[in-house]
């Protein structure tokens, strides 16, 4: 039987949790995952300290801007602890429903006494949530109730928390930093968005990255089929529906979804399933997926192929990468970048019973996610291989029909699945990371036979990281012509943000 944890100890292992992301820049689904199988707690508390460490994480800008207008001490100088407390509480508060005003406050109190226990810290952080109580007016006004917009923050689904003193910059003055603090966002990225996009869809952007995303399942087609998957979900009290060959589900733990161990699904997301299906791969073709753990990708191509021969695994991103592959029966596809192996056991699916799969990512560690994903599938056709993309040394000797390059990038196109994403970049990584990029792209090129599709994905919405790349190559590739590309942003049904573009290699 499952035990209940206490209130206090969710959230203690909230606070923990959150600064050891901060100080190892280690992720956040590792650490939440890692302590969920260490517990035996109920479900319901498995999935608030999801909801806490991420929402948190999230709203990181919008929540240190409301204690900064309610401190009396320089922001720089809280206590990390008593900061990550405060920021639990108002978390709480502002964004959650079903948690009482002042059980957000007292649980959160507790754990200052807990872990600080000296008294001015303990009525430091009663004082900034008291404070907020008192300044609190409504937490579920539509945008045309609210009176004065520095004096409110956006929660969800257009509904606004409103307080009775100002907290946001003046969005006529200043509207990057007003935008940046409600909808917690770096407001040198807003800037980028802004001037790209215009407002109403930056906003649109912003509002996409602070929900929680969908669960997009691609279905094993060799040991269930959808509909089949659908009815499974459904006895066992779980809602579901079918999209662009994939399985929605509600956002819950992936452990608890019926036939996980079994390898009845993969979790992607719908533009990685495309990725390999744009390839283009045949019965036959020998695929290199190069980076490729943890192996979505890879086991797709492999189920594309056929489950005989060789694969290798890359990294997953979206389900459209496999399909976009073009894999035909017989091929030879190369993985790069392949962990942790959602395209690679994607290809693996569109291969059927020929081709093989090369997965190449640079991390032994997570090398070993693409292999217990390509087990648990029941992909056969992979081999998995430790090596770097982006050296001048090409990595193998033979020559692939298909080459998928699911590239390191900015992530910003995954905002609302990679939530430490858009705090640990920085704008001047941008140029180190098309660097890295195009050096890969170049190697891939190198192993692409005449006649062959090369496809280059992010899950970036950055040009540097995807046109410009492209282009780039194009001009000093004069063998490769652009086939197709895809460029989508974050919506509320279609899944992430991203890049695909597949190039076609001439017959010299």
């Amino acid at each position: 039987m499952k035990n209940s944890s206490s209130k206090t100890d969710v959230r203690y292992e909230c606070i923990r949790i959150l600064r050891e992301i901060d100080e190892k820049e280690v992720f956040a689904h590792e650490l939440i995952s890692e302590k969920c199988s260490q517990v035996d707690w109920l479900p319901r508390d498995k999935n608030l300290l999801t909801e806490l460490v991420n929402g948190v994480i999230r709203h990181r800008l919008s929540l240190d801007t409301l204690i900064s207008s309610f401190s009396k001490i320089p922001f720089k100088k809280i206590e990390p602890w008593v900061l990550y407390a405060l920021r639990l509480g108002l978390y709480q508060i502002v964004y959650l429903d079903r948690i009482p005003v002042s059980a957000a406050i007292n649980t959160s109190v507790e754990l200052v006494k807990k872990a600080i226990r000296r008294p001015d810290a303990i009525k430091f952080a009663n004082a900034i949530l008291r404070s907020a109580e008192r300044s609190l007016q409504n937490k579920c006004l539509q945008e045309q109730e609210v009176a004065n917009h520095r004096n409110a923050l956006y929660r969800r689904e257009n509904t606004w928390c409103t307080f009775q003193h100002t907290i946001l910059p003046d969005p006529d003055k200043n509207p990057s930093a007003y935008m940046a603090a409600n909808y917690s966002h770096p407001e040198w990225l807003i800037k980028r968005w802004l001037s790209r996009y215009g407002k109403d869809k930056t906003i649109e952007i912003c509002k996409i990255n602070n929900l929680p995303p969908k669960v997009f399942l691609r279905i094993n087609h060799k040991k269930i089929s959808p509909q089949e998957f659908i009815e499974l979900l459904n006895k066992n009290g779980i809602n579901s529906y079918a999209v662009d060959n994939a399985v929605v589900v509600d956002n819950i733990a992936v452990s608890e979804i019926p036939g996980f161990s079994e390898g009845l699904f993969f979790v992607q997301d719908i533009s990685a399933m495309k990725v390999a299906q744009f390839l283009k791969v045949e019965k036959s073709n020998t695929v290199l997926d190069m980076c490729a753990a943890p192996g979505g990708k890879t086991t797709h191509i492999s189920e594309l192929l056929g489950n005989t021969g060789k694969v290798c695994v890359q990294d997953i991103s979206a389900m459209k990468v496999a399909q976009f592959l073009k894999v035909e029966k017989s091929n030879t596809v190369l993985d790069m970048c392949a962990a942790p192996g959602g395209k690679t056991t994607h290809i693996s699916e569109l291969l059927g019973d020929t081709g093989k799969v090369c997965a190449l990512d640079i991390s032994l560690k997570r090398l070993q996610s693409v292999r217990e994903n390509c087990r648990r599938m029941g992909v056969q056709n992979v081999f998995i291989v430790c090596g770097d993309a982006s050296g001048e040394r090409v990595p193998f000797h033979v020559k692939f029909d298909r080459v998928l390059i699911d590239a390191p990038c900015s992530n910003t196109g995954v905002l609302s699945r990679r939530v430490e994403a858009r705090w640990r970049l920085k704008e001047e990584d941008m140029n180190k990371l098309a660097t890295l990029q195009y050096s890969i792209l170049k190697t891939g090129a190198a192993m692409l036979k005449p006649g062959g599709y090369l496809v280059y994905s992010t899950c970036s919405i950055e040009p540097e990281e995807n046109q410009d790349i492209i282009k780039k190559s194009l001009s000093n590739e004069p063998q490769f012509c652009l086939d197709a590309e895809e460029y989508y942003l974050p919506t509320m049904n279609a899944g992430d943000g991203g890049y695909m573009a597949r190039l076609s290699k001439r017959n010299v």
